[in-house]
């Protein structure tokens, strides 16, 4: 096979949306030549991330910056998000939005992976290498699929999933050939032979956090097991991750504790007059809070890139995704903002947004931590393996698996063990955990689609004294395809 591959039309859009430039020797324009291994590798790495914000509004995270403007429905996907609006008609709307962004950039993303599994074989450099990288490839392929497939089509329901349409597979590179959409079945059948594939092959430790390891390849596993409703093998397929993530792996979780004690010793010796001091007086709601906060927001509390608890880093709508966002009160209130160290690294900065938005919401205001809104991260192997517990009707081992996460994100002084009556209260206790630990990521509008399905939950919200109620079988649960997408292919529309 050549080892020139001449990719075309996929240049501009990877050069548009990727941090690769250097692995693209344009010779002539509209060419692409890759000829070692190391070429098609460095096409894995790609910092841009994905564009997520819409979703956010949808499930009850972010908070509208403008009142009016939501309300006159200035951008109109944000205020039917918002709002549940189930008589707008959206898919005229998908143009240049995150939610329709969304669609091209993992496709973009799919076609490099495509190419590498293709063409790596040809390239110069060692099998172990290429081996690698398929599997590298591979794996990435999967989880790009599995973002559109719990974005575009509708939720996966057992039943129903052979007979409903889902999205356009692609498992080779091809500019000629047009894409045919699958369905919902079809997609999580190629999804999880990628992952099954790619996992034997997975290195221990990859070369950075944007490149996927093994820990990550069982956490996708469970992740689509758990999205399955195949329990017993998410279960399975969690543990395997919390093991090969604390062994070779050398993952760990973050132990917030460690930056906070060492923000209140540095603070102090900064301040000499709040040397003598206790801890307490700057905990929440305690007089010198605000300062210590500020302070420890701009120079002691950081969360990099490359942190252990990262198994795969990617960014959201930009690098500071999720700075400036601004949190709902009800998502505010799941915090214990004197004791959550979460509350008081990235949420506890100011009491209130600005005035032009919506009331007693709180701005999310530390751009040092990184918060890997579009990758996955250790703590939600933990929460996955405590959801598989609760719902086999063991709340002992679930309630383990949060509180193993909870020590290390509460202050020390104030921890102590929650403990869950039965099952069905561990399951309450799992999913509200959830909303904390994975708050502004993919997973609160993935666990909203998945929750409301399953167990035909019909949701509330309240704002500007009114209440809005959101149906199990919404059609809001599945974004429409982009306009671009359906001008350009045989696509049916799968939402409106």
């Amino acid at each position: 096979m050549k080892r020139n591959i001449i990719i075309g039309c996929l240049v501009a859009i990877t050069l548009t949306f990727t941090a690769c430039d250097n692995y693209l020797d344009l010779v002539p324009k509209g060419k692409a030549v890759l000829n070692q291994t190391s070429d098609y590798l460095g096409l894995l790495e790609d910092m841009y991330g994905y564009p997520i914000n819409d979703e956010w509004y949808l499930c009850g995270e972010h908070a509208p910056a403008y009142v009016e403007q939501i309300k006159n429905y200035a951008n109109p996907l944000m205020s039917v998000c918002f709002f549940w609006d189930e008589d707008f008609d959206r898919p005229p709307y998908m143009t240049t939005t995150g939610s329709a962004d969304l669609y091209f950039i993992c496709y973009n993303k799919i076609a490099k992976y495509n190419i590498i599994i293709q063409n790596i074989g040809d390239a110069e450099g060692s099998k172990s290498d290429k081996t690698e990288g398929i599997a590298q490839a591979k794996i990435l392929r999967a989880y790009n699929y599995f973002l559109l497939i719990n974005t575009y089509a509708k939720p996966y329901d057992p039943a129903t999933a052979a007979q409903e349409r889902g999205i356009i597979l692609r498992d080779e590179f091809s500019l000629e050939e047009e894409g045919v959409q699958k369905t919902i079945a079809d997609a999580y059948a190629l999804i999880q032979k990628d992952i099954e594939d790619a996992l034997p092959a997975l290195p221990h430790k990859a070369l950075n956090t944007f490149r996927p390891d093994k820990s990550f390849g069982y956490a996708i596993k469970a992740k689509v097991h758990l999205f399955k409703r195949e329990f017993d093998q998410a279960l399975d397929a969690s543990l395997n991750c919390l093991k090969e993530a604390e062994g070779e792996g050398n993952h760990k979780l973050w132990d917030m504790n460690v930056e906070y004690q060492s923000g209140l010793t540095q603070f102090k010796a900064a301040n000499p007059a709040f040397s003598n001091m206790p801890n307490t007086m700057f905990e929440y709601g305690m007089p010198f809070y605000s300062a210590f906060r500020a302070m420890g927001s701009m120079m002691y509390f950081e969360h990099p890139y490359e942190a252990p608890e990262n198994l795969y880093y990617q960014h959201g709508m930009n690098y500071m995704s999720p700075q400036a966002a601004l949190i709902r009160k009800p998502v505010l209130d799941l915090f214990d903002k004197k004791t959550d160290l979460r509350y008081t690294f990235s949420l506890g900065t100011t009491s209130n947004g600005p005035a032009t938005a919506e009331p007693g919401c709180t701005m999310f205001n530390n751009m040092f931590l990184h918060w890997n809104c579009g990758g996955v991260k250790l703590s939600e192997a933990y929460l996955m393996a405590a959801e598989c517990y609760a719902r086999k009707g063991d709340k002992d081992n679930a309630m383990k698996y949060v509180n193993d996460l909870r020590k290390n994100r509460l202050i020390k002084t104030y921890y102590a063990d929650l403990t869950a009556a039965d099952a069905t209260e561990a399951m309450k206790i799992v999913r509200e955990e959830r909303k904390r630990e994975l708050l502004f990521t993919t997973n609160g509008f993935f666990d909203m689609r998945r929750f409301c399905t399953e167990f035909n939950e019909t949701l509330t919200r309240e704002f500007d004294g009114n209440t809005y109620t959101l149906k199990p079988t919404s059609h809001l649960l599945t974004f429409p395809f982009p306009v671009a997408a359906m001008q350009n292919s045989n696509l049916i529309q799968n939402s409106k």
